[in-house]
């Protein structure tokens, strides 16, 4: 019989239906959560309290509860998010938040006591007075290998001579398909295997929540495949047994890569053997714990992956529009048709109604052919010894990667290195000039920056061309032209200039300006999502080391984490 209390004197209510009335809980969805409630803190009393208590609910309303374990105690992290997550993944049609009352501020424990209702009964005591024995849970940490609680795989390649081996429907992960942070999931890399490619090969299918770890060179790469794929000889794989979270030692390797690369050998390239990898010690916690902290730090990644695609869907809209407008000329060819254009009517009425020849091929009458350097300054400005700042915010052609800049260096100026000398601002357009089909471009978002000479830097001479600029410099044909272009066998570049002649069909200004008046609001948030996406890396890098060591960042000892 559940019992009912109002303030801090107890009272009981007899009556089982009358509670449940009370809390506006249908039967089964109440034997539904105390079934939940015991199994994941058989020992803890819970409290209903809030809107349902107080008869300012409806049957949607969210329902709080509070959790009073055996002597007031704080519940284990782990076992309370063994509970969350049981309670996000039940039928039960709202929102229940469970919280621990050790956790709660004292102040609020007043709030619940004046008008609350015990959902489930805590430990009870038998006729000679003794409580009966709580469940005890260990919240130690203690070391183990990776062996012990892995198996460990390597991977192959098949032979490259026979193009039978590849092609097919199985993927195939290199360690160049993790570089340029990918992500903690990965579900194919840049070639699949064929069935007979992987049975004539040392590799094998692994399973998904397999740890992919790179251990020839470059050491450290890490992620957890996502279904099952393979891996050439580059990686060990783990495939972690009962009880151990992939995701949890995903952001320990990730976090440990110093000690990774201390126990390779080799003296043409450095590499770990999978006897080494075996070998390496390795922190277990309690399960629950290990997945409670991969939550938490899965919650980060998951934004930022969240970002990174919307940024991608929008660049995608804003090339396509580009492409229909400015390339296959729709809206124009609709005209000619006596179509609908699918463009609002004074938007539509900017498009001429007939093609004309240009000398290179047919074009929107009245519109022309051109370059970039038409709407746009070439490397408008540079530092020098004379009006450098003390300091400069470098952006390198290697943490920039496919319209992203991953890493901006700060150097005092007179140790910066000697590439850092284009002044970025914000609305221009950067292009990699060495080896340009590696996509190392970016729109600048923020002021400050300083790019290396290894960009060619075009910035708009007006800013409605920001998007026209960036759509035109980039395009994958344009990349493939520099590429083409690219001189110099190991370190194959082009000029700058060439950048700048790409050749571009120019409209009507005012078909320009509703461009870019439709897809500024999508560079716009590209941008902001990319900051955002800093901060949230930024506080996941922060978390990370304490984490998974099982130190706080104040140096507590392992066992201690707690959320607050």
């Amino acid at each position: 019989m559940a019992r009912t209390r109002s303030g801090p004197a107890a009272k009981r209510y007899g009556d089982a239906l009358r509670t449940a009335d009370r809390l506006r809980l249908s039967p089964r969805h109440r034997t539904q959560l105390e079934a939940l409630l015991r199994e994941h803190l058989p020992d803890v009393e819970v409290w209903a309290y809030g809107s349902r208590i107080t008869g300012e609910s409806h049957d949607g309303s969210d329902l709080d509860l509070v959790l009073r374990a055996p002597g007031l105690q704080k519940i284990p992290i782990g076992r309370l998010s063994d509970l969350w997550e049981a309670l996000r993944e039940s039928t039960i049609p709202f929102l229940v938040e469970a919280r621990d009352w050790a956790r709660l501020p004292e102040g609020f424990h007043g709030e619940i006591e004046r008008d609350y209702v015990v959902l489930v009964e805590g430990a009870r005591t038998d006729a000679a007075g003794s409580t009966a024995p709580t469940r005890v849970v260990d919240t130690e940490w203690v070391n183990s290998t990776i062996g012990e609680i892995a198996d460990v795989f390597g991977g192959g390649t098949p032979s490259t001579k026979d193009l039978g081996n590849f092609g097919g429907d199985v993927p195939w992960i290199t360690p160049k398909d993790l570089s340029g942070s990918p992500g903690r999931y990965v579900s194919r890399g840049a070639r699949n295997l064929s069935k007979k490619g992987l049975d004539s090969s040392a590799a094998r299918l692994l399973p998904a929540g397999t740890v992919l770890l790179s251990t020839r060179a470059p050491i450290g790469y890490v992620a957890v495949a996502a279904n099952p794929v393979t891996t050439n000889q580059g990686f060990r794989n783990l495939i972690f047994k009962d009880g151990f979270s992939p995701d949890f030692y995903y952001y320990w390797l990730t976090d440990n890569v110093p000690e990774l690369e201390r126990h390779a050998s080799g003296s043409t390239f450095k590499e770990i053997s999978g006897t080494a990898v075996k070998q390496i010690k390795i922190p277990v916690p309690p399960f629950s714990e290990q997945r409670a902290i991969a939550h938490v730090l899965g919650t980060l990644d998951d934004r930022i992956e969240l970002n990174r695609r919307m940024n991608e869907t929008l660049e995608a809209m804003a090339r396509a529009l580009f492409r229909s407008w400015f390339v296959d000329f729709d809206p124009v060819r609709a005209r000619m048709a006596g179509r609908d254009t699918g463009l609002p009517g004074p938007l539509a009425g900017l498009f001429p109604d007939r093609l004309a020849d240009s000398g290179t091929g047919p074009i929107p009458e009245g519109w022309s052919t051109g370059t970039l350097e038409d709407v746009a300054s070439l490397n408008p400005e540079s530092w020098n010894a004379r009006n450098a700042p003390e300091q400069v915010a470098y952006v390198d052609l290697a943490n920039t990667k496919w319209g992203r800049i991953e890493r901006i260096e700060t150097h005092r100026w007179r140790t910066a290195p000697s590439r850092a000398r284009r002044v970025l601002r914000p609305g221009d357009t950067i292009v990699g000039t060495v080896r340009p089909g590696n996509g190392s471009f970016a729109l600048i978002g923020r002021d400050g920056l300083t790019g290396s000479t290894a960009f060619a830097v075009l910035r708009p001479r007006a800013p409605h061309d920001r998007e026209l600029v960036w759509c035109s410099a980039t395009a994958r044909g344009n990349l493939e032209r520099l590429a083409h272009l690219a001189d110099g066998g190991a370190y194959p570049a082009v000029r700058p200039r060439a950048v700048a002649n790409t050749r571009v069909v120019l409209a009507d200004v005012s078909v320009r300006k509703a461009f870019s008046s439709l897809t500024a609001r999508w560079f716009d948030r590209v941008e902001h999502n990319g900051r955002e996406s800093g901060k949230v890396a930024a506080l996941r890098d922060a978390l990370l080391p304490p984490l998974v060591s099982g130190r706080q960042s104040t140096g507590s000892p392992r066992g201690s984490l707690s959320v607050r």
